[in-house]
């Protein structure tokens, strides 16, 4: 089991690798995991109903650069 703080440095470590390589960018390390989240939300809204993707890639897209400021406290969207 890990340790609280163990968890928290991780974290930390992550968020500063986003930091430093600029998130914004397409391909940088934030990108990757906002790509990621978003095409999650994406996936699931399409499976809901197919003819939404405009609205499935605006979620995924605000959902995923929500995530990615809460967590890692990274902007990814201009």
């Amino acid at each position: 089991m890990y340790e609280q703080d163990e968890v928290k440095n991780a974290l930390k470590v992550i968020q500063s690798a986003m930091k430093a390589d600029n998130p914004k960018e397409p391909g940088s390390y934030a990108h990757s995991w906002h790509c990621n989240i978003a095409m999650a939300c994406h996936d699931s809204i399409l499976s809901l109903d197919a003819r939404r993707i405009d609205l499935a890639r605006k979620a995924g897209n605000d959902a995923a650069a929500r995530f990615m400021r809460i967590c890692f406290d990274v902007e990814t969207q201009s």
